[in-house]
């Protein structure tokens, strides 16, 4: 290791082991040492800010992990489903879904999971999710189609799915367009599949308390590469630069200057090199991190149902049928008997240092 790589990574340890924990049990613990802050900090010396050789490392190495053909990383979890509903709804993609047609979305869901669909002028439905798995019920997804329904926004909530078998029998059926909002279950997978891999977009989030992180960030993988090019220019501009077939779309414009040559829709949702920097060493963690979450996962469970004063006081969501998850918390539902208590226990959890949430938003038919 050079010297100031050694400067810096005995200058990051020093300052860990001097900030002593917040809480007891928080709902993360830092997923990074002074592996991501040396490569970040590589990253800066080189000069290059936005997105470059990092990020296209990072993408080739997620895409090879998630068994995807294509992924294309953006700068949140959020824009990632954006960038894939916009792809969706595009004219230049054969079959784009229009303005007015329904979109089947669980009710348990994050907001991101939702405006996508709205803001390209599609039409959100809600569909009940099974409480045994806390993800969409197959029985009500099925039951929820019209004849306007042309898509369907599958959360994969807290880790888990839905059984994957079910979706994919009934969005095959009706020809829906499957978009796989996975950005809380990156590594799980549904067989030998990853979530996140079975539909046209798939789409994941590295926000700080995700199973890996950038601070922010997130990726999208897709199957062809029409879908491939799409993304990549409607992620910077509508420019023509990505494209596969550049030189024939630069041909059909000669009047224009190639370098600025603009040809679909834009926005502006390109990540950055050091959040990439971080992903490749993150990517590499990947694994044994989920390994330890499912370790957690069965370690508080056992130490619960373990406990002399146990009387069924909660529930636990189950894996979905084939699904091997990978738990984001411990997601927990409190016995009918003492939900009158609900507050209470939550607060004493808060007072001796449990950290503790809603499960996302709830029901998401109910916010304002």
């Amino acid at each position: 290791m050079s010297n100031w790589k050694k400067v810096i990574a005995t200058e990051w340890d020093r300052r860990r082991a001097a900030a002593p924990p917040d809480v007891f049990f928080p709902l993360i613990c830092q997923g990074f040492d002074s592996r991501e802050i040396v490569a970040t900090v590589g990253a800066l010396l080189t000069g290059r800010l936005t997105m470059g050789e990092q990020v296209k490392k990072f993408e080739a190495r997620f895409a090879e992990h998630m068994g995807a053909p294509h992924a294309v990383m953006v700068n949140s979890g959020s824009s990632a489903l954006l960038l894939a509903m916009a792809a969706a709804t595009n004219p230049a993609r054969p079959g784009y879904l229009r303005k007015g047609d329904e979109v089947l979305v669980p009710a348990v869901c994050w907001p991101t999971s939702l405006w996508p669909i709205v803001q390209m002028g599609l039409k959100p439905v809600f569909v009940d999710v099974s409480p045994e798995t806390l993800n969409v019920c197959p029985i009500a997804l099925k039951k929820a189609i019209t004849r306007k329904t042309r898509g369907f926004v599958a959360v994969h909530v807290l880790g888990n799915s839905a059984p994957m078998d079910d979706i994919l029998r009934v969005v095959r059926e009706h020809d829906l367009m499957l978009l796989e909002d996975t950005c809380e279950s990156l590594g799980s997978k549904a067989g030998k599949g990853h979530l996140g891999t079975f539909g046209d977009f798939g789409c994941y989030s590295f926000y700080y308390s995700h199973h890996i992180t950038t601070g922010e960030g997130g990726m999208i993988v897709c199957r062809t590469q029409e879908d491939y090019d799409l993304l990549r220019c409607l992620r910077s501009h509508g420019w023509s630069r990505d494209l596969s077939r550049r030189a024939k779309v630069e041909q059909d414009n000669h009047g224009v200057d190639p370098r600025f040559l603009f040809v679909n829709l834009g926005y502006n949702l390109r990540p950055m090199e050091v959040q990439a920097a971080f992903g490749n060493c993150q990517i590499e963690r990947l694994d044994g991190m989920n390994r330890i979450r499912n370790q957690n996962h069965q370690r508080v469970l056992a130490a619960l149902h373990g406990h002399p004063n146990w009387d069924d006081q909660f529930s636990f969501p189950l894996p979905g049928r084939k699904v091997t998850p990978v738990w984001f918390g411990l997601p927990v539902l409190i016995n009918d008997r003492l939900q009158r208590h609900q507050r209470r226990y939550l607060e004493y959890l808060s007072s001796h240092g449990i950290e503790n949430r809603p499960i996302i938003s709830g029901n998401f038919a109910r916010q304002p």
